[in-house]
């Protein structure tokens, strides 16, 4: 016997619940999930309404030829004499008539269908995209980067088409269902019986068929965010990989998440593929009984005096063509039914982005200018959302004048990083208060206090496009002569001269075209460019050279003396300078002062100091 295959997934959406076995417990109702991908239509909501309006055309068209048939037939198959050929045509040309406005009616329900549904697709991504640019951290935390890229594009993909088959079916498969089945009891109630018996059959089984592929679809989408991360990882990182040699372990990699989806598809389509036969068996039972009853019942009452039997010929070819519609109707529900329930958990994955609530947003009467660079910490404790029993930062209290300069140090994992992020509301206090001017973060608008407030991470991001592209993102209104101007300030001109094009130089795609010193001093220049109240520089200068470090800081202090200035680094030299220097160990700040009374008084900046400087006498160039 087979062992049966399982899966590990390499991260879970936070906003889904599991199983003892990993597997996902949806909790979103079917009817509830369509009505939220309705509220994203928008303006296409008249296309929606259009595209409806000609399926119910088309499909009263079609369910009409049909009927008109009936009469055609029995004209011409008179018993006695030739047929009358002014009805003959009259019948024809309105069966004509009808085939071609129910031709029109279709493609123009084809078109404004694919426009509704192209644009519900175009309205998601933007609407996801413009949400996600109001996460906040902890939000940004709860979905992978490649998952958030795998529903921008392929769930909404298969969103997209399932909803372009689905408003068209959706109407027009009841419709034919319902009207042929009317129409089939007006033209002869006897055989109609036989529909009644066959649907709830064909229904029954087309319902296990797809309740059944299910959770396959399930497993699919979720293994695609795995194959994506994959993806990105080794392309981001493709120059490790190939200086340690793991390509073979990459490839195996991709290979195993690809293999897996594979498989899946081929057990869905497996079982997806029983839907023909039953579907075979249903078409020609029906036919057969509706012939076999039909011959029965033209003969039955047959005599010289009555040559028309219970039945006629034009009812028994009606009644063959609406069991054809009526098994076209099923075979429409049971493709958008497994349309649908392939497109659902994308759906629900697109749905859990876009109701995803920020958790910092901006409040009412929001405070709209940062008066200085003055920088409280009361009694702040904060801890991250996922763990609130363990306290990150624990009971921090800190002033700072306008101004000056602190330096932070301390164990890796000490959360000083999490303490500056504090300041740009990245993340909000547990508990305590963060001020900043005087005034709590919190009471400030967003965009005022992050143009107060600027950040530089030691792994910033440049942009494709030129240098002056990627430095006007600090300020879009800078003038030539103002980047340049930053740029000296943060020690870049004098290698964007060396190159070519100068400050016109294309940057590629995340700045591998410049060292990861150059592309440090650039993200310096751009956060001065926004000139800001508060600098935070968080171990921005572990690529650059000490005397490079040392340029830097000098120009900082004199050309923004106002501006207070973090600096968190692990390097002793970057930061003995600094006004204040705080040394931070398990979320706490142990110790506080310059340099020569952190020498004194803290064993830990001293063993620091010591294991990089040796005990010798250094000056702020580190010669």
């Amino acid at each position: 016997m087979k062992k049966e295959e399982t899966v590990t997934f390499t991260h879970q959406d936070a906003n889904e619940e599991y199983d003892e076995k990993g597997n996902i417990i949806y909790k979103d109702k079917l009817f509830s999930t369509i009505h939220k991908l309705n509220q994203n239509l928008g303006h296409y909501k008249k296309d929606l309404f259009l595209t409806w309006l000609f399926v119910a055309l088309e499909t009263l068209c079609e369910i009409l030829i049909p009927f008109i048939m009936q009469y055609l037939i029995d004209e011409i198959n008179v018993q006695n004499g030739l047929p009358n050929l002014t009805n003959v045509a009259l019948w024809a040309l309105l069966m004509l008539f009808l085939a071609v406005c129910g031709v029109v009616f279709g493609i123009l329900a084809g078109y404004w269908a694919a426009s509704c549904s192209s644009g519900l697709g175009h309205n998601l991504r933007k609407n996801m995209y413009y949400h996600i640019q109001d996460f906040s951290f902890y939000n940004i935390d709860k979905f992978s980067s490649s998952s958030i890229v795998t529903r921008m594009t392929t769930d909404v993909t298969n969103v997209q088409f399932a909803y372009q088959m689905t408003i068209r079916a959706l109407l027009r498969a009841p419709m034919l269902m319902i009207f042929a089945l009317i129409m089939s009891f007006i033209s002869s109630w006897q055989l109609a019986f036989v529909f009644l018996a066959i649907i709830p059959f064909i229904g029954i089984c087309l319902i296990l068929l797809a309740n059944k592929a299910h959770p396959y679809f399930i497993k699919i989408f979720r293994k695609y965010d795995d194959l994506n991360e994959d993806v990105q990882e080794n392309v981001t990182g493709i120059r490790t990989v190939k200086a340690f040699g793991r390509q073979q372990q990459q490839i195996e990699k991709f290979e195993g998440s690809s293999s897996f989806i594979y498989r899946m598809f081929i057990k869905v389509e497996r079982l997806l593929a029983l839907n023909a036969p039953i579907m075979s068996v249903a078409s020609y039972a029906t036919m057969l009984i509706i012939c076999y009853v039909g011959a029965v019942l033209i003969t039955t009452g047959v005599s010289p005096t009555n040559p028309v039997g219970v039945m006629t010929t034009g009812q028994i070819t009606t009644l063959l063509s609406y069991s054809m519609q009526i098994l076209l109707a099923m075979m429409l529900i049971m493709m958008v039914y497994v349309m649908i329930i392939m497109a659902r958990n994308s759906a629900e994955r697109i749905i859990h982005v876009l109701e995803e609530e920020t958790d910092i947003y901006s409040p009412a009467d929001a405070v709209m200018e940062v008066k200085d660079g003055e920088v409280t910490y009361d009694h702040v404790c904060f801890h991250f959302k996922d763990n609130p029993e363990h306290d990150v930062l624990k009971d921090i209290n800190l002033h700072f004048k306008s101004g000056e300069v602190v330096g932070i140090v301390g164990s890796t994992g000490s959360s000083k990083s999490t303490l500056m992020s504090l300041l740009a509301r990245l993340y909000d206090v547990t508990s305590g208060s963060v001020q900043v001017g005087g005034v709590d973060v919190r009471k400030y608008d967003l965009t005022a206090l992050r143009e107060a407030v600027a950040v530089v991470l030691q792994k910033n991001t440049l942009f494709t496009g030129t240098i002056k592209d990627n430095l006007r993102w600090g300020n879009l209104n800078a003038t030539d002569e103002e980047i340049v101007v930053a740029c000296k300030m943060a020690q870049a001109d004098s290698f964007i001269q060396s190159f070519p094009d100068k400050y016109d130089t294309q940057i590629v795609e995340g700045g591998k075209n410049v060292s990861g010193g150059q592309k440090q001093r650039l993200c310096i220049a751009r956060a001065l460019l926004k000139k800001p109240k508060i600098l935070i520089l968080d171990d921005s200068t572990s690529a650059v050279d000490t005397h490079t470090d040392s340029l830097l800081r000098k120009a900082l202090q004199e050309a923004i003396p106002g501006t207070t200035k973090f600096i968190i680094a692990e390097r002793v030299l970057s930061v003995k300078d600094a006004d204040t220097i705080l040394v931070m160990d398990d979320g706490k700040v142990i110790a506080q002062g310059d340099h020569e009374t952190l020498l004194n008084t803290c064993p830990m900046y001293k063993e620091l100091v010591d294991s990089q400087l040796g005990g010798g006498d250094f000056d702020a160039t580190g010669e």
